[in-house]
């Protein structure tokens, strides 16, 4: 499995140019967008949802970028602590190999690393794949086998469970490590106040389909402005299972309750990283490095899109009643962004039909030019902070503009429908029983190191 590195290199020239003009576009786009909401600011006389809706988006958009633009990732401070890798899967024959030879491809000396693959009672070839890797490993990889499908909650706390290393970093089956990645995201533990830390995600299968250059944009922009922008408050609400590290001493103390977290009398199967980082983040600072980089396997289809889609919108559901709890104790800018983070998807529906169908139709008003512009806005915006950011100019920008108007056809109201479905155990993507009733007594836990399977049991 090859990392992607986008575009072929253009000319330095060509460089320059794009972002210049990105960077000159933007910076006039988000003035355009200010000056036009003063101007307008009256509006929130004449109709308030409207009005206000109007200017706090923008004033949460604008100080997205701004925040992101202070942040700074962490110096090098020499740390090399000792580590452990585990990676849960269930159901990955196509990536778990690929995955497990990335993290032994690390440049992280070799004695202070240590793997664990948990295989989750996959019913394809993970499980003799994982081995496979293990065998020629010289020790390095450690395998566990849950027997049966029991969630990846349970094979991510299998894992940690299996080793004492300081330092626990979660990465997906289907992720792959740069090799300086652990090195790099180490080093915000040089505060001991730093519980956890985000890595950032790039998307592996980029070129495959429209929806997946679609979501490289989304990625890119949701890590180095949304999780950036949360960093510089060392408040960041969500440690991506892409690639992530926790302090082994701000975890163990949650362990048992976020193994077995439930949520109106339901036990909760997905959104494993966003609560582990709620548990952390109530008693430590939760960062974001930017230097450490993933790159992940995303959804090819609409109907897998849209189930994952549906699947985080849950997890955002219960987590964000969860974080809201105790936000407020976290510095104030972080806490007012969280709340208004949670309130807009609840609004945003209202505000666009609305403008886009009641107003024109049941009221007669013309068309929803200012709403329209707003969404064009915010789309360019996205776009052309890609095209600023990237180190080569890419094509792929164009994808981000896409995205806004496919989020405001399709996921804008799928919010709803996660809050009415919010119970459900059920992945969508694949036939995982977690969650679910099991005849008869789990078999017994095994583990295998260097391909000799033990009895854990």
């Amino acid at each position: 499995m090859s990392i992607p590195t986008g575009d072929p290199p253009s000319p330095r020239l060509i460089d320059k140019v794009a972002r210049i003009g990105a960077a000159t576009y933007l910076v006039l786009l988000l003035g355009a967008v200010i000056v036009f909401k003063a101007i307008f600011a009256g509006i929130v006389m004449v109709d308030p949802l409207f009005g206000i809706y109007g200017i706090v988006v923008c004033a949460y958009i604008v100080s997205r970028f701004a925040f992101s633009a202070m942040y700074r990732p962490s110096r090098d401070h020499g740390l090399r602590p000792r580590v452990a890798i585990v990676m849960p899967a269930f159901n990955e024959e196509d990536a778990i190999a690929a995955s497990l030879t990335s993290l032994l491809e690390l440049d992280y000396p070799e004695e202070l690393l240590e793997i664990v693959a948990v295989n989750d009672g996959s019913t394809d070839d993970t499980l003799p794949r994982m081995e496979r890797v293990a065998d020629h490993a010289d020790g390095r990889v450690r395998v566990i086998d849950l027997g049966r499908n029991r969630g990846k909650r349970a094979a991510m706390a299998a894992g940690i469970r299996a080793t004492d290393a300081e330092i626990i970093a979660f990465v997906d089956s289907d992720s792959v490590l740069e090799p300086d990645a652990m090195a790099k995201i180490v080093q915000g533990f040089h505060d001991p106040k730093v519980g956890a830390i985000c890595g950032h995600a790039d998307v592996l299968n980029l070129h495959d389909t429209w929806l997946t250059k679609m979501q490289a944009v989304r990625y890119f922009v949701a890590f180095k402005v949304v999780k950036a922008a949360e960093s510089v408050f060392s408040a960041v609400t969500c440690c991506s299972g892409c690639f992530s590290v926790y302090r082994r001493s701000a975890v163990m103390p949650h362990l048992e309750w976020w193994e077995n977290q439930t949520f109106l009398g339901v036990e909760s199967t997905f959104g494993d990283d966003r609560s582990l980082t709620n548990c952390v983040l109530r008693g430590h600072r939760v960062r974001y490095e930017s230097q450490a980089v993933s790159h992940t396997i995303v959804p090819e289809t609409f109907s897998q899109f849209m189930t994952q889609q549906t699947r985080w919108k849950r997890s955002w559901t219960r987590e964000s009643l969860i974080v809201g709890s105790f936000i407020y104790r976290k510095h104030p800018v972080a806490a007012i962004s969280a709340y208004v983070g949670m309130l807009l998807p609840l609004i945003a529906p209202v505000v666009a039909l609305r403008a886009i169908l009641f107003m024109p139709v049941i009221e007669g008003a013309p068309a929803p030019i200012v709403y329209a512009l707003g969404v064009y806005a915010m789309a360019v915006a996205y776009g052309l902070y890609y095209v600023l950011r990237r180190p080569t100019y890419s094509s792929i920008w164009v994808y981000g503009i896409v995205f806004c108007f496919f989020y405001l056809v399709f996921l804008l109201w799928q919010t709803y429908y996660a809050i009415l479905t919010v119970r459900t155990s059920a992945w969508g993507t694949r036939p995982a029983t977690a969650g679910q009733a099991q005849p008869g007594e789990a078999p017994p836990l095994a583990a295998s190191l260097g391909g000799t399977r033990i009895d854990l049991s």
